[in-house]
């Protein structure tokens, strides 16, 4: 069970109430599709609620992703004293892009869809190294014992889902609410170069049926969902009582709801305020592996970027410049009798890079504004500094 998470990470919507995201109105929404035009975009809730002087900050979390809501998250991240996170593993184990995957067929599956939409991994991106990241989640000893107790299995959990979602489908048809699915047809459009689009859209417009199976509402509970669930929030009073004040929880969308019910029924906290992150950006455009020739470039430019983006770091730190610097600035100057970078200065489309900075922390980026040579539209390729790791802004 190391290193793959147990649980789809979309949240429940099997309950009747009204799901809200207004900043201090519950039961909340923590995912949703917004459809535009032929594409759209699948979004994740932050949600953050008071007692007191204690903040806690809820980060849905999906599992598979585009990397700029991971890097996003990770500037996010560093602002808490402690940012709590899932995963069923040995007390404190921090996952890793080293790590042995194994071949657990959670995680193969998750793998196999992250590379046909062209997503990026939980684990390959969010960085768990920093000093404020607490495990707050079962054992695989906890969560096996659990199960026992309860009397389930993994095989009972995916049966009982495929039994709510038949049953989910037939109170559909009866009240009339049951409506065409959609025609996809898959080979035809990654034989166009349209298939990374269209998986996207299947899934994430479909995901607000597969979210209230994922959560599979059991009477009493269940392991999967409500005993990590209140692991996670016996972990969360613990780092209170260390005098705690601004806190995060990263955990699967699908746990959400009932630790958000917790949180504030149970735990006096109100909900204070509500904001959508993108995970999955829809838009229609040509998968990048259809064009050989175009994503050879693109990773070329990637490469050298990644050099450019060493540099900068180093120079950033050993200068400490007061404001960012050019690329010339950075590649004239020297390390060690050395230039700092005798890289390219332009993309292969013979436009300039150029440096910004991050808009959480310190670090810079280097950004190529892509094919099109405009700022700001979906061929951008950005490179950020290398992370210097542990509880830091720089």
């Amino acid at each position: 069970m190391i290193g793959a998470s147990l649980t789809i990470g979309l949240p429940c919507c099997a309950q009747k109430a009204e799901l809200s995201d207004d900043p201090r109105t519950t039961p909340s929404d923590f995912v949703r599709f917004v459809k535009v035009d032929d594409g759209g975009h699948l979004d994740t809730a932050i949600t953050t609620y008071k007692k007191g002087d204690v903040e806690v900050v809820f980060y849905g979390a999906v599992h598979i992703a585009d990397e700029a809501c991971y890097q996003t998250l990770n500037d996010r991240f560093m602002a808490h004293d402690a940012l709590l996170y899932e995963l069923v593993a040995p007390p404190d184990y921090r996952p890793d892009k080293n790590r042995e995957v194994g071949f657990n067929p959670l995680s193969l599956l998750q793998r196999g869809l992250k590379n046909s939409m062209n997503l990026s991994f939980q684990l390959d991106v969010v960085d768990y190294q920093p000093d404020n990241f607490v495990h707050a989640d079962m054992t695989p000893q906890e969560f096996q014992a659990s199960m026992a107790e309860r009397g389930e299995s993994l095989i009972s959990i995916m049966f009982e889902m495929m039994m709510n979602g038949m049953k989910m489908q037939q109170e559909k048809l009866d009240s009339g609410e049951a409506a065409a699915a959609p025609k996809f047809d898959l080979v035809k459009s990654f034989r166009s170069g349209e298939g990374r689009h269209t998986l996207r859209m299947m899934l994430a417009s479909q995901l607000e049926e597969m979210e209230a199976l994922a959560a599979g509402a059991k009477e009493g509970g269940s392991t999967l969902l409500e005993g990590r669930n209140e692991k996670c929030l016996q972990v969360l009073q613990e780092q209170i009582k260390k005098g705690k004040k601004k806190l995060g929880i990263y955990y699967g969308a699908a746990h959400l709801p009932h630790m958000e019910q917790r949180l504030v029924e149970d735990l006096g906290f109100e909900k204070v305020g509500h904001e959508w992150l993108v995970s999955w950006d829809c838009a229609r455009r040509p998968d990048p592996k259809f064009d050989r020739k175009l994503i050879k470039l693109r990773r070329k430019c990637k490469k050298d970027m990644a050099r450019l983006a060493a540099a900068m770091r180093s120079y950033r730190l050993e200068v400490r410049p007061d404001e960012v610097a050019t690329v010339a600035i950075v590649a004239e100057s020297e390390k060690d009798g050395k230039l700092r970078y005798e890289g390219p200065r332009q993309d292969p489309w013979g436009n300039d890079f150029v440096i910004q900075k991050r808009k959480y922390g310190r670090r810079w980026q280097a950004v190529s504004f892509g094919q099109d040579g405009v700022e700001g539209t979906d061929d951008d390729i950005v490179v950020q500094e290398p992370r210097g790791g542990g509880l830091r802004w720089f």
